[in-house]
């Protein structure tokens, strides 16, 4: 369940702190559930994450919460005390206790990121108001071996007490630049995407004497860049699998929907081909926690795509015969596969496998065929999903 103010607080202050609120905040809410609704959204279309919207992460708040390729957040508490003299022994004589948002979100169609921070003070007792907090962030290559670098290697924030209460939310931008050197292993489409990494940090501190700082955990992220030019969005991301919301309430799509629903949700054996080639069909974050799944793993390779629905056909025509192709009435009819023919999981790699995972097909109306393939390619192309890139599947029932 989402939590309220006083169990957040009660959890990361003391009882003192929490009677000390000095002005109204947000809740902090838990990281939702892949599912949870999304009011007025379009869940396959990312958006920005912005600081209301961003969720505690439980138990290690400086995980964060990843709303999507492009937009990443982190709800962490700073807590200071000053000392009445260098040594902690002494009374002590001021205290805060903050609550500091960062947004990180992608620039569309650049290699920019726009780093956030709001700082609101729950707790405050015996400091001046010029007493200044900020934070430190930094913008590295990952790797030193190639020309990578960011324009701004690091930036700070610094702001006094009467500063961040009058204006409590500061934006730093930074540009992402240069490459990584090519892997030999990849294949030359891969390599001409100059996929290139970069580090993102964030360390929060006072400006004071006789002070020490509390529950700052030091924040860092990464995030890679691209010159591919079959898929949308910022040019760089936070390599983390997307969601892809499968919508059962969608007319357009909705029987293919519910295979994917069947294949990965209820016992292997009622799709077909069932447990006859694996134990498992993947990509249900649902099933991340007992170990039985794993994302899907988009190819943009066309032979691998060719491939999956030559097998796919096969299997549709083994089971519903040699006239599947078309309908009681006549209507056209596809071959939809699970998972499907845009992946590395598809059909085409497991026909003679028993272990492992698995996929499931069934004929559809070609409508309802080609909506969701564009729905999926819309999906990949949207979120700047690259050959070898993963996803989950999410049901909306």
């Amino acid at each position: 369940m989402i939590s309220t103010l006083v169990l957040l607080i009660g959890s990361m202050a003391s009882a003192t702190q929490t009677a000390a609120l000095a002005t109204p905040l947000a809740i902090p809410q838990e990281s939702p559930p892949p599912g949870y609704p999304l009011p007025h959204t379009d869940r396959n279309i990312p958006e920005p994450v912005t600081f209301d919207g961003c969720y505690l992460s439980r138990p290690n708040p400086a995980d964060g919460y990843f709303k999507n390729r492009f937009s990443t957040c982190q709800i962490t508490q700073l807590h200071y005390k000053r000392y009445a003299c260098p040594e902690q022994a002494c009374p002590l004589v001021g205290e805060a206790v903050v609550f500091v948002v960062v947004t990180r979100n992608m620039e569309p169609g650049q290699r920019r990121v726009v780093i956030g921070h709001r700082m609101q003070f729950s707790s405050l007792r015996g400091l001046p108001d010029t007493t200044r907090f900020g934070a430190t962030m930094t913008c590295a290559a990952k790797y030193t071996t190639g020309t990578a670098d960011c324009d701004v290697p690091e930036a700070k924030i610094s702001k006094s007490i009467a500063e961040w209460k009058a204006q409590p939310v500061e934006n730093t931008v930074f540009t992402m630049r240069g490459q990584d050197v090519p892997d030999p292993k990849e294949s030359p489409e891969i390599q001409a995407e100059k996929r290139t990494w970069y580090k993102l940090g964030r360390t929060l501190f006072v400006e004071g004497e006789n002070g020490v700082v509390e529950n700052a955990p030091v924040l860092s992220a990464e995030a890679r860049c691209d010159d591919a030019d079959y898929v949308r969005g910022s040019k760089c991301v936070f390599q983390r699998p997307a969601l892809f919301f499968v919508d059962l309430q969608e007319p357009a799509a909705a029987d293919y929907g519910r295979l994917v629903a069947d294949a990965i949700r209820r016992n292997i054996k009622e799709a077909y081909p069932g447990s006859a080639v694996g134990h498992y069909i993947p990509g249900w974050l649902g099933d991340i926690l007992a170990l039985r799944t794993h994302p899907l793993t988009r190819t943009n390779h066309q032979p691998a795509q060719e491939a999956n629905k030559t097998v796919s056909e096969r299997y549709c025509a083994a089971r519903w015969g040699p006239d599947w192709r078309t309908g009681p009435d006549g209507t056209v009819l596809k071959c939809a596969a699970y998972p499907f023919n845009s992946t590395r999981d598809g059909a085409g790699r497991y026909p003679g496998h028993s272990a492992g995972g698995a996929f499931a097909v069934k004929p559809v109306a070609e409508s309802v065929f080609l909506a969701m393939e564009q729905t999926v390619n819309d999906f990949i192309s949207r979120h700047h999903i690259l050959d070898g890139d993963q996803y989950w599947i999410w049901i909306l029932d």
